[in-house]
């Protein structure tokens, strides 16, 4: 959840120049694609199952990356099940079992 910069009115003119480098320093994080997004915990894998995970990042997702995994897998899109990205994302692991978190954006 992304919330915008409030600028307060200050008379001081040092204070306002500094309030204005705090926004333009946090404009710019904004604009980073990875930083929007969120973390996905404790997710039980069955292989080659796809489980849809909801996302809920109110928006398509860009991508994930995998934050921890109890197993060494490959994961990846199901394409051909990608139907609604705005809401979950189609993930599949190889052969086995695996319990993973990630953070999606």
């Amino acid at each position: 959840m992304r919330r915008s910069f409030i600028n307060t009115q200050v008379k001081d003119p040092d204070l306002a120049r500094v309030q204005s480098n705090v926004e333009l320093s946090l404009r710019s994080l904004g604009e980073v694609p990875l930083l929007d997004g969120r973390l996905i915990k404790g997710l039980e894998f069955t292989g080659n199952t796809t489980l849809r995970v909801q996302h809920r990042l109110g928006r398509p997702f860009n991508g994930y990356i995998v934050v921890s995994t109890n197993e060494k897998v490959v994961l990846k899109i199901v394409d051909s099940e990608n139907q609604d990205p705005a809401q979950y994302i189609p993930l599949q692991t190889n052969t086995y079992d695996a319990t993973i978190s990630l953070w999606v954006f």
